[in-house]
């Protein structure tokens, strides 16, 4: 029991993800990306959410599920097992609180550049997490991908 705990545990703090630009998924390895380059006319911090999807909701539930399987035994209350009741509730509340959970553990800190892109006449605006912002005035290439990173670039 306590290793099935620990693998469902693992998966769901692996669902937790950062938006590091340095972080790359596996569907951007050897794609071809366009690219732009600009400068960085101002940076703001900010708190990025975390969210959940279906990974915490069901490591959640099946944690919850088999914890109440532990309870009560075979005692009944209105012509059903005890356990069952259990077992329905432990799913349904481990569900929300892992969904909760993983929401939570994704919180992380980043910054919403606005950059002037070069031979544009509109600027964009792009949020990325990190511990440190680029430079006001420093030249960044933005790489579009799956995801949009922004990177410092140096000619």
């Amino acid at each position: 029991m306590i290793k099935i705990l620990t693998v469902f545990f693992i998966l769901f703090l692996y669902a937790c993800s950062s938006t590091s630009p340095t972080n790359v998924k596996t569907s951007d390895a050897q794609k071809v990306t366009s690219i732009e380059y600009g400068f960085i006319k101002s940076s703001s911090p900010v708190k990025i959410k975390g969210e959940s999807n279906w990974v915490g909701a069901t490591a959640g539930a099946m944690i919850g599920g088999l914890l109440g399987t532990a309870v009560c035994g075979e005692e009944e209350i209105v012509g059903t097992k005890c356990q069952d009741i259990a077992v329905v509730f432990g799913t349904i509340g481990g569900a929300a609180i892992g969904s909760v959970t993983q929401a939570k553990l994704g919180d992380h800190d980043g910054f919403q550049y606005i950059i002037d892109i070069d031979n544009n006449e509109k600027d964009s605006a792009i949020v990325q997490g990190g511990d440190s912002p680029l430079e006001n005035g420093q030249r960044v290439v933005i790489i579009y991908g799956n995801d949009i990173r922004v990177m410092p670039y140096e000619e």
